[in-house]
């Protein structure tokens, strides 16, 4: 009875070992996913500089451009004037167009230089994103085919179990099930040199003594599990 338990309790085993397999793979997927709508997110967002950047460029384009035309006027005007007073005038108001021409003119380089790092910084996220989603199909294929393993594996260990616990008595059966649920996954286990290797405390010697002897159903008296001793 205690080997069919033994036997009872691998197959117990190796179930969780495929149900938390299961439920690891969707969840490293979701990450993987996240991941690459962060990567999306940071490249929608770059795009949007992109574009107010490119929309600054041009609305100050536009101011050199009514600059420059300011400063045509200025001229034809220093041509008609009759005094040296207005020339003189004319003369300071087309510096101060030279001057905001020039400030214009070197706000927009410093914006087509940020623009232009943007630009090489957009593609190399583009190429990353290309690279993630070929990468995260195949993981998703790759994903799909072992949750199909695992599954059809699990239903087969499932129907084993159905097997082996009918081969136990139901209460020695009920016994197990509530240890091995309490400790998720180790209801029976060794006990070496007299320590129970579920707890790492020391059996009492007369209880160990009937261990050894192999007679009947023996519980760890700290932890409850179940516990016996390799066959020699």
């Amino acid at each position: 009875m205690l080997d069919r338990l033994v036997h009872l309790q691998e197959t117990d085993e190796r179930i969780v070992a495929f149900q938390k397999e299961e439920e690891k793979i969707p969840r490293d997927l979701e990450e993987k996913e996240h991941d690459l709508e962060d990567l999306q997110e940071n490249r929608d967002k770059a795009r949007a500089a992109q574009e107010e950047l490119q929309k600054q460029v041009s609305e100050l384009t536009r101011e050199v451009e009514e600059v420059r035309d300011h400063q045509r006027r200025c001229q034809a005007r220093g041509l008609a004037v009759k005094t040296q007073r207005e020339y003189q005038a004319v003369q300071r108001e087309s510096e101060i167009a030279k001057k905001r021409r020039s400030e214009l003119e070197g706000q927009i380089k410093e914006l087509l230089e940020e623009k232009n790092l943007l630009e090489e910084s957009l593609l190399e996220t583009e190429s990353r994103i290309e690279d993630r989603l070929e990468t995260l199909e195949k993981q998703r294929s790759d994903a799909d085919q072992r949750l199909r393993r695992i599954r059809t594996e699990r239903e087969d260990l499932e129907k084993t179990r159905e097997v082996e616990a009918s081969l136990i008595q139901p209460d020695l059966l009920a016994k197990y099930q509530k240890v091995f649920e309490r400790y998720k996954g180790k209801g029976v286990v060794r006990v070496t040199s007299g320590v129970c290797n579920g707890c790492f405390m020391t059996i009492p010697p007369q209880l160990y003594n009937q261990v050894l002897a192999q007679g009947g159903i023996h519980q760890c008296p700290n932890c409850g599990r179940i516990i016996y001793v390799d066959r020699a």
